[in-house]
């Protein structure tokens, strides 16, 4: 996952970077609202982690400009207010979640997963590092453009997408994209995939699906 981390505390911007790197996440930090917003408009992010109190523009100000521009990417603030108002004030706002200041990271990283997961069931996009996928018109995109893919390398790339840190065996793919029994006689699954690397690679000039011997497959 890539994700923006807005802290102007450097010494806990880089203990959260450390521990988000750690758990598997891309994460950018940014020191001030300006440069956060700069980076929104550059970049895709999967999630942003947004503190409160900032040095020019606030927390709560940033979370309001993402939603009036219909940025849809879920939010998590970060605050030393406790409030029932302050809690109130930022999900009327548009943030997605609220976690208060200090916090034990285990909290966080599952305060992630958690809003992640609502947004993946519930959203008409997805969003991997460079790559866009249309789940309502079925187009992929990177930096560079549409990538074009069949039906079945949608799915394959999307049921990736959406198990990213999992190891995903044949038989997952077997029943939950091909939706039909194991069948350990027939190469489709290894082709499907190679022929899902040749585009994506080409595009993003790196490997993005890994093997894992003896046990599947695995998005990085």
């Amino acid at each position: 996952m890539n994700i923006l981390l807005v802290e102007d505390d450097s010494n806990l911007a880089l203990s959260l970077k450390k521990n988000l790197i750690d758990d598997g996440h891309y994460t950018t930090v940014a020191d001030t609202g300006k440069k956060a917003l700069e980076l929104i408009k550059e970049f895709e992010f999967d999630l942003i982690l947004l503190d409160w109190k900032l040095p020019d523009v606030s927390g709560i100000e940033i979370c309001r400009i993402i939603r009036q521009n219909n940025i849809k990417i879920p939010i998590i603030l970060l605050t030393i207010l406790s409030s029932i108002s302050n809690k109130i004030e930022a999900l009327k706002t548009g943030a997605d979640d609220y976690i208060t200041k200090p916090f034990d990271v285990k909290e966080l990283l599952a305060r992630i997963e958690a809003v992640t997961r609502r947004y993946l069931e519930n959203s008409t996009q997805l969003n991997y590092q460079e790559l866009t996928l249309n789940l309502t018109t079925r187009k992929v995109y990177s930096h560079k453009g549409e990538i074009n893919l069949t039906d079945r390398e949608f799915e394959l790339l999307r049921y990736f997408i959406s198990h990213q840190g999992e190891i995903i065996s044949k038989e997952d793919l077997f029943r939950d994209v091909w939706k039909i029994p194991y069948n350990p006689y027939t190469n489709v699954i290894e082709a499907t995939i190679k022929n899902l690397r040749k585009k994506i690679e080409k595009h993003l000039g790196r490997k993005l699906i890994r093997n894992v011997y003896g046990e599947g497959y695995t998005i990085i």
